[in-house]
């Protein structure tokens, strides 16, 4: 792995931002920012390009509504080097949009991990440089029903930090400008394990409730299918620890259970099968299921959920 490299964040005046993976999360995250106040560029395309042009982005949010004008552009080489990205596209899309990015990383650019999975930095990196790369989590359930509007219902912060550990001046800059900016973020010093940790709630709350579909919360109101998230739950943590990590399970599980009884929104997982997108059970069972076999383990819950998945992703 790369050492770390110190790219420190533009002063406020200048620091420039690109959001790439313009849907619920980049626009929400990206919305706050430019709402408050951020020099933000969305890349995107279609519908999406056409509407940020010609209207406000809206977001309703139980934190509060906002509407903003917004930049935007589908093309990177138009709008050039930045200091931040927002890197929010899905799992499967990494290696691919990262590249089409390259036009707007330059010497200081730094780019956010805001993605479901645990590999996609090592992804990014291997096209720009681990030096580059911040992981990052987000914490949010909402939806993009349509282009330009953003429905916010649950949570809504980013965690982020170094995967070395080490509290850069990158990370604690980038963290003064969110809280310039209006953004909710942490940092934290174990982002390895803040990475396995919502895989250990995105691994069977999403595959599952991409099966059975209704609110997350209906998982845990029927004893089976929370009998189920468990297994799922404990496979992940058991890989995760035969890696180096060290997660107790009981307290993953606790909180996953106190999150989601009140989850009362469709998975990001579920969303996107009900619009007919691919889905990220590579990302989110498949990847267990890989790990598990290099450290001498099984994961037969996992395998399920992502063979049941991939067949609905062959039949969508």
């Amino acid at each position: 792995m790369d050492n770390y490299v110190s790219h420190s964040v533009a002063s406020e005046n200048t620091i420039k931002v690109a959001v790439v993976g313009a849907g619920a999360v980049g626009g929400y995250f990206g919305g706050l920012l430019a709402d408050g106040g951020a020099d933000v560029t969305f890349i995107a395309r279609g519908k999406r390009l056409e509407t940020f042009r010609t209207k406000d982005l809206t977001v309703k949010s139980w934190k509060g509504d906002f509407s903003i004008r917004v930049n935007a552009s589908d093309d990177p080489e138009d709008v050039g080097p930045v200091d931040l990205v927002l890197f929010c596209v899905k799992s499967y899309d990494t290696e691919s949009a990262i590249r089409q990015t390259l036009p707007m990383i330059g010497p200081q650019t730094n780019v956010l991990s805001l993605q479901n999975g645990i590999d996609n930095e090592d992804k990014i990196a291997s096209v720009i440089g681990m030096g580059k790369v911040v992981a990052g989590v987000a914490y949010i359930g909402a939806s993009a029903p349509e282009p330009g509007l953003i429905l916010h219902r649950e949570s809504g912060k980013i965690v982020f930090g170094e995967l070395d550990g080490s509290v850069s001046e990158r990370v604690a800059g980038l963290k003064a400008f969110f809280d310039r900016h209006g953004l909710p973020a942490d940092i934290s010093p174990a982002m390895t394990t803040v990475l396995w940790t919502k895989l250990a709630w995105n691994a069977p709350f999403n595959a599952i409730n991409t099966l059975v579909g209704g609110p997350v919360k209906a998982i845990i109101e029927n004893p089976h299918t929370l009998e189920l998230a468990r297994l799922v739950t404990a496979e992940v943590v058991a890989v995760a620890n035969a890696s180096g990590l060290r997660i107790v399970f009981e307290e993953v599980w606790e909180r996953n259970v106190e999150f989601s009884r009140r989850y009362d929104v469709k998975t990001s997982m579920r969303q996107d099968y009900e619009a007919g997108k691919p889905l990220e059970h590579d990302a989110l069972n498949g990847v267990i299921i890989t790990k598990a076999a290099t450290c001498g383990l099984q994961a037969p819950y996992n395998f399920a959920l992502y063979a049941l998945l991939s067949r609905l992703q062959t039949a969508a």
